[in-house]
């Protein structure tokens, strides 16, 4: 009963809002950055288009490094606050019956919100992008069966290319906003039906 009352007033039930306005910052600060960066990753220039537009954020465009580190540091931000999220609705057994529906499409979101940082990351195409790219198509060449196709999804080929940072940008900033903004307006409406669930 002492659990029940703790989890129910203290102030984890407010990491779903703190997510949603993470997300709504990262929106924001994303918009700004993407009207100067230039998703170019010619191996054989240096540095490579998509990191001289980064350096031009970063060094000369006025409010830059704040705009970019905003978006960075927002990002660990929505990272954790989504997991903690979930973590809360686990404990608290809210996802249960009638509740699985949104549960499935909590850990969607979750794992999107994971695929939305590894995409970032490799946006800036510097040394530790570049390290983090070589370990993703290895794993996706070592998957069974359809190791070929994922690489070729998500890195532009089985190796990586130039493509890989405009695959990669488009991935980032075309296709997930859409994707997750969809669920979480799902995900809000089913909690605006359902209502809160207390802890069982």
């Amino acid at each position: 009963y002492k659990l029940r009352i703790i989890w129910y007033w203290y102030k984890h039930y407010c990491l779903g809002g703190i997510s949603f306005i993470a997300f709504i910052v990262l929106v924001i600060t994303g918009t700004i950055l993407g009207f100067y960066y230039v998703p170019g990753g010619d191996l054989d220039s240096d540095p490579t288009p998509a990191y001289a537009s980064m350096e031009f954020i970063m060094l000369e465009l006025p409010f830059g490094y704040i705009i970019r580190s905003i978006h960075h540091w927002t990002t660990h931000f929505f990272v954790a606050a989504v997991f903690l999220h979930m973590c809360r609705v686990y404990f608290t057994g809210a996802y249960r019956n009638p509740r699985e529906l949104n549960w499935l499409i909590g850990v969607a979101l979750m794992a999107l919100t994971i695929v939305f940082g590894y995409s970032g990351y490799l946006l800036p195409w510097d040394t530790l992008a570049y390290g983090a790219a070589v370990i993703g198509i290895n794993l996706a060449n070592a998957t069974p069966l359809i190791g070929k196709f994922v690489a070729t999804l998500l890195f532009a080929g089985s190796s990586l290319t130039p493509r890989t940072v405009t695959r990669m940008y488009f991935i980032h900033v075309f296709i997930l906003p859409v994707i997750v903004t969809t669920l979480i307006i799902i995900h809000l409406f089913i909690v605006w039906v359902q209502g809160i669930a207390e802890p069982h």
